[in-house]
């Protein structure tokens, strides 16, 4: 055999092996679990808890909860113990893994007692001064740094003026943040019985940082004795962390199409915490535009409904695609709605949210999102019992009975 026979020989058997070696490299999803605060930075203080605890006790017990029901999903920790971490060092370690998602935990605090309530964050500008000191109060953690000066160029969390950094932020990676905060924050509200104070928009510097969607979520106010006594409690924590859990594992299941385990929530609450006799102050409220509303999910402009039907009578469950949130109304001739069979939209958390199909399988819709994947790249699938949103995999469920 002559070495031009040979050499192609070498070459038919190489590239028979290399399907199979990209089947072995499948991407791993990764999520970064992000304690903040930690070491000499104790964060916020209130009935005996430091926010630094609470933080990595909610991070531990999410990560481990993830660890053990998705085995597909590695698990990156910004801090296992009670060590200080800077804060461009874990937007550092979220960029270096190639991440998928980031999610921060944090507790609040507020001169008045009566501040209270969970909230949910993903990174854009914030619509008012409330949201503007939460993001303060967080970013302030890196002046605790040696030259903290040199390793954020200048940036002075103090000063309003240095907020125009966070204006140049491309929101490439809103809509999935939103999707994940929009999950948290509402089984968030269903193991705790707090306040909802709504998924929000403000400059967290780790967030402006982070190459991926990304997520902090706001758990209580410790200078709120309710909201204290609830996180001071380890039963609640556990409820908490699962809540997180599955959220994580609806989302994930939409990106990937992976099926993860859904753990049992509870609804109910030891120590459950009661409503504050007084009101909170109006800087304390959130915003109007900030706080979580659900409309009609299809009744706006342009809207069609095309579904393919089953022979079986109408279950009410629908499966949408979304890829896009803006928050302002889209004209429905904007470039970014064309060529996405179907469209419609809803409003929640003071987002408007835009989703191609109204399908009645999941098969349809698992079709149509590779369809819109194609000019959106970060859709994900949807559903809706009549007009309340739910989770996919609770849609599926429904199905199946």
């Amino acid at each position: 055999m002559n070495l031009k026979k040979w050499f192609l020989v070498y070459f038919l058997i190489f590239f028979a092996f290399v399907p199979v070696w990209g089947q072995t490299n499948a991407k791993t999803f990764k999520v970064v679990i992000d304690a903040g605060h930690g070491g000499h930075d104790p964060g916020c203080q209130g009935n005996s808890l430091r926010e630094k605890d609470v933080n990595l006790d909610a991070a531990l017990r999410v990560g481990k909860l993830i660890e053990e029901n998705c085995k597909d999903v590695k698990v990156v920790y910004t801090r296992k113990t009670d060590v200080f971490v800077e804060l461009y060092r874990r937007a550092q370690i979220a960029n270096n893994e190639h991440a998928d998602l980031f999610i921060s935990f944090h507790c609040n605090s507020a001169e008045n007692s009566t501040g209270n309530g969970v909230e949910t964050y993903v990174m854009g500008l914030a619509k008012s001064e409330a949201n503007q000191a939460v993001a303060r109060k967080e970013n302030a953690a890196m002046l605790m740094e040696k030259n903290y000066q040199t390793n954020y160029d200048g940036f002075n969390p103090n000063s309003p003026e240095s907020n125009v950094i966070f204006s140049l932020y491309s929101s490439a990676y809103l809509n999935n943040s939103v999707a994940i905060a929009s999950r948290v924050q509402k089984n968030l509200l269903t193991v705790s019985h707090m306040t909802d104070r709504g998924v929000k928009q403000a400059g967290y510097w780790v967030l402006y940082k982070v190459a991926m969607p990304s997520i902090l979520i706001e758990m209580g106010f410790l200078s709120n004795p309710s909201d204290a006594a609830f996180l001071g409690n380890k039963s609640n924590m556990e409820r908490l962390a699962v809540g997180i859990y599955n959220a994580f594992a609806d989302y994930v299941s939409s990106i990937n199409g992976n099926q993860y385990k859904h753990l049992p929530m509870g609804g109910g609450a030891t120590n459950k915490p009661e409503k504050p006799e007084q009101p909170a102050k109006p800087d304390n409220k959130p915003d109007k535009a900030d706080t979580v509303k659900h409309t009609t999910p299809l009744a706006q402009d342009n809207v069609t409904s095309k579904a393919d039907t089953p022979a079986t009578p109408d279950s009410g469950i629908r499966f949408k695609v979304q890829f896009l949130a803006s928050p302002d109304k889209i004209d429905k001739n904007d470039k970014r709605l064309q060529g996405v069979p179907d469209v419609g939209c809803y409003q929640e958390n003071g987002l408007w949210k835009y989703t191609a199909g109204n399908e009645r399988t999941y098969e349809a819709a698992s079709e149509l999102l590779a369809t819109v994947k194609k000019i959106h790249g970060d859709a994900f699938m949807i559903a809706f019992q009549g007009d309340k949103k739910i989770s996919v995999a609770e849609a599926r469920q429904l199905l199946k009975k």
